[in-house]
């Protein structure tokens, strides 16, 4: 069974409106790569299904139209994927569609990422013709000057993908429980004896302390230390025991 999938989204930002740009291929088609091994086909088309031949760019109400439309196609026929082997379910093409708002950026951004763009004009599939653009202005008057060309499509140059800038997280903090009165520890026990929960270890255990002090790791309340104890709770609970143990300091 032959069927599409939806890998990436990469809208682009045009004043108010967008470009719902989408990477995706047919499950049944494959390309070769540098190393001479066949992969998966990919290609960037614009999500306009339905709407006038040469016309990529919606207000944000007309993309939750458009991801609407896409998603009732899908629960039809069911041939829209997010994975090999793994179709969209009711209403989840729909949202992913319509979350591709969140993460657009203008062409300038996308070429300060390193990315790069044409608008391919295939009215003629013996002599394709390429307009590469850098700016949101050469795209649009680009457009406009191919805008009675019926066969248009916005692309990436690279098929497979495309760049962002790397997200930086700040480092977390560690709680600072000196301008706490009280705060919670994990307090454990091993061969019958309590021990103090600090951190993991890079093999898979545990670092632990005999007494609730530093470097025992803290937690401002008891909800937060419960919520960690349920999300490790195979490792922490079931053999070692560990349950909130509330700190109080002296007056």
């Amino acid at each position: 069974m032959s069927y599409q999938i939806y890998y990436e989204r990469a809208y682009i930002r045009v004043g108010d409106g967008f470009i719902p740009l989408v990477n995706s291929g047919s499950n049944n088609c494959f390309e070769c790569g540098l190393n001479g091994h066949y992969r998966n086909e990919k290609s960037w088309n614009v999500m306009n299904w339905k709407r006038p031949a040469g016309r990529f760019i919606f207000s944000e109400q007309e993309i939750l139209e458009i991801a609407y439309d896409y998603d009732q196609y899908n629960q039809e026929c069911g041939m829209m994927f997010k994975s090999r082997n793994k179709c969209f379910a009711p209403g989840e093409m729909e949202r992913w569609l319509v979350n591709g708002i969140h993460s657009a950026y203008t062409v300038e951004e996308y070429v300060s990422f390193g990315n790069g763009f044409f608008i391919l004009d295939y009215s003629d599939y013996e002599n394709t013709k390429k307009y590469t653009f850098k700016t949101t202005t050469e795209m649009l008057q680009i457009l406009e000057e191919l805008k009675d060309v019926k066969s248009l499509e916005i692309k990436l140059d690279y098929n497979r993908g495309v760049l962002r800038p790397k997200a930086s997280k700040a480092p977390r903090k560690p709680l600072d429980t000196g301008s706490l009165p009280q705060y919670y520890v994990l307090k454990g026990e091993h061969k019958g004896e309590a021990i103090y929960f600090i951190k993991f270890s890079q093999r898979g255990g545990f670092k632990y302390y005999l007494r609730p002090v530093w470097p025992v790791k803290p937690f401002r309340n008891e909800k937060d230390a419960q919520k960690y104890l349920a999300k490790y709770h195979d490792r922490l609970v079931v053999k070692y025991h560990f349950m909130p143990e509330l700190i109080t300091k002296p007056a």
